[in-house]
């Protein structure tokens, strides 16, 4: 009995693909698959769409994602140079009229108890520019102008996870949070290598 219910786990290991069979390791955010190829993401339903060459491999807009969070913008997932997503880039959708940045402040406290739930502590980067970039009403113009920095790391030893504040312009902030995963990163990084090899 217990070789039939070996072979039988067996089977059903073999049927699942590969990204899938230790979903908790694999597990990303927006319910995705760290490893997965683009096929397997369309295949769930996801709608993916080209951006084009980026300095992380190939990038896709995604839309149509079952767990993208109430008020996301955008999610641009990154598979590099050999069909596998291991960096993912959410945005937030933009906060206009805000110059004070009332609402992207409180969203990103909010954001960030969420993650140190789940993640740990994060090391925070929270700096005020000088000059009038120091009063309230200038916070998004700092963030814009590069002034301010506004942004927390998470780290674990699968993922690195960076929750900031961004602007568009003067008066108009949003969140970003991007994801990477280590292993898959350092198989980017070993195939970027091997491309920029091939063209010189």
């Amino acid at each position: 009995m217990r070789r039939l219910l070996a072979f039988i786990a067996l089977l059903s290991a073999l049927s699942l693909p590969a990204y899938a069979q230790n979903q908790s390791s694999a597990e990303a955010p927006l319910g995705l698959a760290w490893g997965a190829s683009i096929a397997e993401i369309q295949s769930k339903g996801v709608d993916l769409k080209e951006i084009g060459a980026t300095d992380w491999g190939k990038a896709f807009v995604a839309t149509k994602i079952d767990r993208a969070l109430s008020d996301q913008a955008a999610a641009v997932l990154f598979f590099g140079h050999t069909d596998k997503l291991w960096r993912i880039v959410i945005n937030g959708r933009p906060n206009s009229d805000d110059p004070f940045g009332n609402n992207v402040l409180a969203r990103y406290t909010e954001l960030q108890g969420i993650l140190t739930e789940k993640y740990g502590s994060p090391r925070q980067h929270h700096r005020l520019g000088g000059s009038i970039y120091k009063e309230p009403k200038y916070f998004i113009s700092g963030v814009r102008g590069g002034e301010t920095s506004w942004y927390s790391n998470f780290e674990t030893s699968a993922l690195t996870i960076q929750l900031a504040i961004s602007a568009t312009d003067s008066s108009t902030g949003n969140y970003r949070l991007i994801y990477e995963n280590k292993d898959l990163q350092k198989g980017f990084e070993s195939s970027k290598r091997s491309k920029e090899k091939g063209s010189l």
